[in-house]
């Protein structure tokens, strides 16, 4: 499936390479009072006209190349950003939106970004595609070229939720909601998932299969929404006083056999996991099959965050299954809100519930 939707994107996704500056020349440009630069401020130093500095920003095709690269130049220098209020009353909107997500061969990233694009193109608006790959320099490149070029507002799975610049970005005219993580330093409109009460729900099921020793294995854990699953994880084995194993916190697929031959071969064997994501399930699966580890029988395994393959492979795997669809139309029904200044509330969090999907390889037995 999530080859289909990538095909479906490919004519919109876009690298950006990040834009350096002169931080000498910046510092002598900028106002003492950093007071936010104005189109005014980017004429000035352009040696241009106002009505030419918009132009060149709406890629009007009568500004020479020479202009256009004077009034780009002075819009670096000043970190000049287009005013998201005063473009919707003047009618300069691009009516169209950005969406950067880590990884597009991710299954869930791919059908979060087809409902993105449905829902946007139901109102009239394009979506400009990105993927961070995993990188916090990429991503914040992207946002930036976004802002400049600029759409009206950006859909955003970030990579670090604590990143710096994050907080900067935030504080501008550009609208922002984040998919899947909030941003954990600045508050912002967020569409997320219950992991905490779904990772319960998935150790829950294991433990009513009688399992007592219960690992949990994760990747990426510097992700609040992966440390709401570990929580969720603890809580339950908390509660019906079950011992507690360290987490297996895998930093990428080499470190998989070592930890999970370690694991198997200590004291504490484990009789069932939870993988809190699905990369660290399909490691996890890889690496049982190797260790001729069969689940459902040696060892039983729940995963939160339910792909394709996981009901064709055998045995086919239970999962916690978010609402991806609902997270692309919801988070873009809100980016569009904001754009079209629908409501002027602070910040919204919404929360979406999840389901846990039985299959067999936590013991269950095959449904006739």
């Amino acid at each position: 499936m999530s080859f289909k939707y990538i095909l479906g994107f490919a004519w919109c996704v876009f690298s950006v390479i990040p834009i350096t500056q002169n931080t000498s020349e910046v510092n002598v440009r900028k106002s003492p009072t950093n007071k936010r630069a104005t189109l005014e401020d980017v004429a000035r130093l352009a040696g241009v006209g106002a009505m030419t500095v918009s132009r060149t920003i709406n890629d009007h095709p009568y500004v020479s190349e020479e202009t256009a690269r004077r009034v780009r130049s002075a819009i670096r220098q000043l970190d000049y950003r287009p005013n998201h209020a005063a473009r919707m009353l003047t009618g300069q909107l691009s009516r169209s939106i950005g969406l950067i997500v880590p990884d597009l061969a991710d299954t869930f990233f791919s059908v979060v970004s087809h409902a993105v694009q449905e829902t946007a193109r139901e109102s009239g608006y394009l979506v400009w595609l990105a993927a961070s790959n995993y990188d916090p320099s990429i991503e914040a490149a992207q946002v930036e070229q976004m802002i400049h070029h600029p759409v009206d507002g950006i859909l955003l799975v970030p990579v670090d939720s604590k990143d710096k610049y994050l907080k900067t970005v935030t504080a501008g005219t550009t609208p922002i909601v984040t998919i899947d993580r909030p941003i954990e330093i600045a508050a912002t409109d967020s569409v997320g998932v219950e992991n905490r009460a779904g990772a319960r729900v998935a150790v829950e099921h294991l433990i009513g299969h009688g399992h007592k020793k219960i690992a949990c294995v994760a990747t990426n854990t510097h992700l609040v929404t992966i440390k709401e699953r570990i929580l969720g994880y603890e809580e339950c084995l908390r509660h019906a006083k079950l011992p507690i194993s360290k987490t297996l916190r895998l930093a990428g697929r080499d470190d998989v056999m070592p930890a999970m031959t370690e694991l198997f071969s200590s004291r504490n064997r484990p009789d069932a996991i939870f993988a809190a994501n699905n990369a660290a399930a399909i490691w996890v699966i890889e690496a049982l099959r190797e260790m001729k580890l069969e689940m459902g029988k040696h060892i039983a395994l729940a995963a939160f965050d339910d792909v394709d393959f996981f009901a064709l492979i055998t045995p086919p795997v239970t999962a916690v299954r978010q609402p991806a669809p609902e997270l692309g139309r919801m988070s873009a029904r809100l980016l569009l809100q904001r754009i079209k200044g629908e409501f002027v509330s602070s910040s919204v969090r919404t929360v979406l519930p999840v389901s846990l999907v039985v299959r067999e390889s936590c013991g269950c037995k095959k449904k006739e």
